[in-house]
């Protein structure tokens, strides 16, 4: 009899959880507008069988009449004896060329500003997330430590649509490797179904076979590769360098990747060596609590492309303006110039933490050159325009 008994709860909790997938599978599907597999986004996370809509309205939909738009992805767990909804995925898509599809902001911040690090640790020792690393090549987008962005480029521009891009995120917490991949599958599809139905023919982006986890440690600057490379030739025989950036963390860079970014700090012991100096010349360098809640950094931002189509500069206190071809400047805490790449927009900016600009002085102009310079001639720009001097 308990055999009986047992086996019927068994049968009606299979029966339970098939009804609650399927459930879930077609509420996926209207969410975020056909657009994912909904088995995959149901397998995240150690899998799920109850996931639906957000309850929030600006998310609870994705609507391909008005992109950019996305959707947000609810699932049921067990926490503390109860059944709860926390949020299990996101998915975002843009028709590009998009105005603000980037905003250079130095509120943007590589660090945790304000948490005092461990004994023995320095608050710039690690950024906060890991950088967007270009995926393989580049060609089908990026990845960072939760989100994949896969761009399917149309083969001919459709009423002024040049490519689709689609943004899948583990809102759960940090992915496995695995799921990384599941993330990159997912988003390749949407890029692809959303393409498709903007009537843009594509020749789908290959994906990479490992999508490993980014290191999120700065290592000495002299020593740096990738899309931090120039500022070790910049360091390399100079003699004043107390005040520049003594560390620098990088991605891997490819000549097909629409975008590019590297953080260069300055040690917090190094910049207590120089602080007594400062202020002997008048420059407003905080005082020792402020080492930690306002680390000195410089970072990076290269767009090429449709990355650079429409990027803009956050201005202080104003709105975003657009940068334009043949247009450079500089706005508070940010830098930028532009270039042109066969035939392409490029936008090359940097920002950086606040009071480290006037420590600096006339070296950040020398950093910005060397790092604009570097970075069109490498991808083969021209028409180069960089900020006039202060």
């Amino acid at each position: 009899m308990g055999g009986v008994v047992f086996g019927g709860w068994a049968l009606y909790g299979s029966y339970q959880s098939w009804q609650h997938r399927g459930e879930s599978r077609t509420a996926i599907r209207e969410a975020c507008a056909d657009l994912v597999d909904a088995d995959a986004v149901m397998r995240l996370d150690g899998g799920r069988d109850q996931v639906g809509p957000s309850e929030v309205k600006s998310r609870k939909h994705l609507d391909f009449r008005q992109l950019p738009d996305e959707c947000v992805l609810v699932a049921a767990r067990e926490q503390n004896g109860k059944t709860v909804r926390l949020v299990h995925f996101g998915l975002k898509v843009h028709a590009l060329p998009q105005q603000g599809l980037h905003v250079i902001d130095p509120d943007d911040k590589p660090f945790d500003a304000g948490i005092h690090p461990r004994a023995g640790e320095d608050v710039t020792d690690r950024v906060s997330d890991p950088l967007p690393t270009p995926l393989g090549d580049g060609i089908a987008g990026t990845y960072s430590a939760r989100t994949v962005s896969i761009t399917a480029v149309c083969t001919r521009p459709v009423a002024g649509v040049t490519s689709f891009r689609a943004s899948a995120t583990a809102r759960y917490g940090d992915p496995t490797d695995k799921e990384r991949k599941a993330l990159a599958s997912i988003a390749r599809t949407a890029a692809v179904k959303a393409a498709e139905r903007g009537g843009c023919a594509v020749d789908p982006p290959e994906l990479p076979t490992e999508l490993p986890a980014q290191g999120r440690a700065l290592g000495p600057a002299e020593q740096a590769t990738g899309s931090c490379s120039w500022y070790a030739a910049f360091l390399r025989g100079r003699q004043d360098r107390e005040r520049l950036p003594d560390k620098a963390l990088g991605t891997p860079v490819s000549e097909q990747a629409g975008s590019e970014t590297c953080v260069l700090a300055l040690d917090t012991d190094t910049r207590h060596g120089i602080q007594a100096r400062l202020l002997a010349e008048g420059v407003n360098a905080g005082g020792p609590s402020d080492r930690w809640t306002n680390p000195w950094w410089l970072r990076t931002f290269s767009y090429f492309g449709d990355e650079a189509a429409g990027t803009m500069v956050e201005p202080f206190t104003k709105k975003p303006t657009s940068i334009a071809a043949g247009q450079a400047g500089r706005d508070y805490l940010v830098l930028y110039a532009s270039a042109t790449c066969q035939g392409r927009p490029a936008v090359l900016g940097m920002t950086t933490a606040y009071r480290y600009d006037e420590v600096l002085g006339p070296r950040l102009d020398e950093v910005f050159k060397a790092y604009a310079t570097e970075a069109a001639t490498r991808r083969g720009c021209t028409g180069l325009v960089l900020p006039g001097p202060e």
